[in-house]
């Protein structure tokens, strides 16, 4: 699975480098309904969810709109680390109680939660392949998903000042 997402995010790469209007534009609008449903987002994702059951095709979905707003990739950027650096730079609370309100979503309201955080992140990259596989996963029976991220989130503070002190 891991493969097969890396590869959908290197072609959604390659139709941001070729500003592809069309079709970042029908991932766009995608948004706005339920992810897998808006038939012009079809042929830009279809061909890479074939054999995958619902939770994880919707997840190639939801980051792919949510790739068309950002196109900013970055290889280990993940959406918690940049929501803590983001938190930090803006001194703000809202900001972990948004982060804390996502990580309790249930699978209906992860679409929305997460457009919110991303149209918050603005330009930051983050590691779309790396999101995808995560929301694909979201309702392990373990929360592995949820744990990673609050790990990450509340550890990014520790990594910086030990970075800083060396």
């Amino acid at each position: 699975m891991k493969e097969r997402v890396e590869g959908f995010v290197n072609r959604l790469i390659q139709l941001a480098v070729r500003e592809d209007r069309a079709a970042l534009s029908a991932l766009r609008r995608s948004l706005a309904f339920a992810p897998g449903t808006y038939p012009p987002s079809f042929p830009y994702v279809e061909p890479w969810t074939a054999g995958l059951k619902d939770p994880a095709r919707r997840a190639f979905y939801l980051g792919a709109g949510l790739f068309a707003h950002n196109r900013k990739h970055g290889e280990g950027h993940t959406l918690a680390k940049a929501l803590a650096r983001a938190k930090k730079a803006r001194d703000s609370e809202s900001i972990e109680k948004r982060f804390l309100a996502l990580l309790d979503a249930e699978e209906d309201e992860l679409g929305y939660k997460l457009r919110q955080i991303v149209f918050l992140l603005g330009e930051q990259p983050l590691d779309w392949a790396q999101l995808i596989f995560d929301v694909a996963h979201w309702n392990s029976d373990t929360r592995w998903v949820q744990v990673k991220w609050a790990k990450e989130f509340y550890g990014v503070g520790e990594e910086t000042e030990k970075e800083e002190q060396a």
